[in-house]
């Protein structure tokens, strides 16, 4: 791609995202617009000239030089508006009839350069004899050359006026830096611009023109007054304690030492001092426990400010407020230090609500995991329940079809269980139960699912089977552990477990099957008790 091209349409990108930013800044400020406008116009500027370099024959390269011409004709008036509302003269062009001769000169440009069989600055076109791409022929005869000069000299010259006046009468450093700095940038991209553009095409086609790619210099200039000098701001002037007295927070000045200079209302109101009790005192004794020690003095005038630290505050009472603290350094633009502003914000509510709302989510997850556990878990044995086993089923089911993990469900069931249970008590039954799923878990894989059913009936479900045979080992690896008595409250009770199984893809892949397939096997089992099962593991 085209060294040139590629640069311009940097510089577009450039261009639009700096608009972008100064109208996101303050988009209902007016010097904010002017700031996007000038940007914009320079955007279309270096976006045309990305395929005027690149351009396959002279009518097409034409067609992007006079796109360019939008750019390049409309940014002078803008540029020296906006230097009129940065400087606060806006009013020169306050009456309607100014503001049309102010346009006209321009518009007279982009007629031409739209309208014309030649622009301002171009009259043929070849392409450069660097190989750099397009660019154009002009003569010293070229009369609108001239009169386009002459345009650019009147308004840069009025721009540089406005900027020097501006630097002289303002009597912060912040803004002579920032117009000094306008008027270093805007003149360097002006001497590049008319070099390139307007003096060499005269002369040489050895180059092509460059004047868009210069002014990428003053998108660059422009972000550095924008972020770090604050080009659209502005101070204000006010009766400092009309504006102290009208903050609904605490405020308070502090000396460098950290004592009380001044203070608003509100921090008599909150901490129930009167408008003389805390002068001259340390603000270490409006803060709990000391908190803010005189090392912080210095480290916040290094810094500068301090946000959003949560501390307490004591009234005058004894009462303690929850705050946030925010400080910072207050300076004068020819004095330098004249204290450190500190600012409270009563958070004593807040915090309230935020434990309230801590016990409050406490309590709901509690609730939350009892339901949970209710809804899924057996309460005796703590297995899983049928509402878990079912959904589980499911689960397995749906993604068989794209799987093809085959699984199996395992019915049990105690045998003799009902006697024990009429025989000696509910609550021995339960035990039976419970160390019934206790040696159920502790042959588990960690994918097995067990599931308590109701009464004395559980449910395993296997994934990943591969055979009716490796089902069949595991049911006699569950009943071998049933070999040994249950013991409860000194009573043993010999048990024995039948058992049923089939997989999904020997009961038709049908869930409904499968589980009247395996519920059957288990009630075989059950009607020839003595084998443990051996001989009728077959689904």
């Amino acid at each position: 791609m085209n060294i040139l091209s590629l640069l311009s349409f940097t510089a577009c990108v450039l261009f639009l995202l700096l608009g972008v930013y100064c109208l996101k800044l303050n988009k209902r400020q007016t010097l904010n617009q002017f700031a996007f406008i000038e940007c914009l116009t320079l955007s279309v500027w270096a976006f045309a000239y990305t395929f005027f370099y690149t351009a396959p024959n002279p009518a097409t390269a034409m067609y992007w030089h006079r796109i360019a011409c939008i750019g390049g004709s409309l940014f002078p008036p803008f540029a020296i508006y906006f230097f009129l509302i940065l400087s606060k003269r806006e009013y020169y062009l306050f009456r309607f009839e100014l503001k049309i001769l102010f346009y006209a000169f321009p518009i007279l440009i982009l007629i031409k350069n739209l309208t014309g069989d030649t622009t301002v600055l171009a009259t043929g076109f070849v392409q450069s004899t660097s190989g750099l791409g397009w660019t154009y022929v002009n003569s010293i005869g070229n009369v609108w050359t001239w009169i386009y000069v002459l345009y650019l000299s009147i308004y840069f010259s009025l721009g540089f006026y406005l900027l020097f006046q501006w630097r002289n009468e303002s009597p912060y450093p912040v803004q002579k830096k920032q117009a000094l700095t306008i008027i270093v940038i805007d003149t360097i991209v002006l001497i590049f611009g008319v070099s390139s553009d307007i003096l060499l095409p005269m002369v040489t086609t050895f180059l092509p023109p460059m004047g868009n790619l210069g002014t990428a210099l003053f998108a660059i200039g422009f972000f550095y007054l924008v972020s770090d000098h604050q080009l659209f701001s502005f101070s204000t002037t006010a009766s400092s304690d009309v504006i102290l007295d009208t903050v609904m927070d605490p405020v308070l000045l502090l000396d460098d030492k950290g004592k009380i200079l001044r203070y608003n209302l509100a921090t008599c109101a909150t901490l129930k001092y009167d408008e003389t009790q805390l002068l001259g005192k340390d603000l270490n004794l409006l803060l709990r426990s000391q908190q803010y020690p005189p090392d912080n003095l210095a480290l916040l005038r290094t810094n500068k400010k301090i946000d959003c630290w949560e501390t307490d505050l004591i009234t005058s009472d004894g009462k303690t407020i929850h705050a946030i603290l925010s400080a910072a350094v207050a300076r004068d633009s020819i004095d330098g230090f004249m204290g450190i502003v500190v600012t409270f914000h009563d958070i004593t509510m807040q915090k309230i609500t935020e434990l309230e709302l801590l016990e409050s989510r406490k309590n709901y997850k509690q609730l939350a995991d009892e339901l949970y556990l209710l809804a899924n878990y057996d309460a005796l044995t703590h297995l899983p329940n049928r509402r878990m086993f079912f959904n589980r089923l499911k689960d397995l089911s749906t993604q068989y079809p794209l799987s093809g993990r085959d699984f199996s469900v395992i019915f049990l069931d105690l045998n003799e269980f009902k006697t024990i249970n009429d025989s000696y008590g509910h609550a021995n039954g339960d035990q039976v139960l419970i160390q019934t799923a206790n040696r159920l878990k502790t042959l588990t894989r960690p994918d097995i699912l067990i599931s308590r059913m109701g009464g004395d009936e559980f449910t395993i479900i296997i994934p990943d089977v591969f055979s009716a045979a490796e089902v069949s080992e595991i049911i006699v690896n569950i009943k071998s552990i049933f070999t040994k008595p249950f013991n409860v409250n000194d009573l043993n009770f010999d048990l024995s477990v039948s058992a049923g199984f089939s997989l999904f893809s020997q009961a038709d892949f049908n869930p409904d099957q499968l589980m009247r397939r395996a519920d059957q096997m288990m009630y075989r089992d059950k009607k020839m008790p003595g084998l443990n099962g051996q001989a009728h593991l077959t689904p």
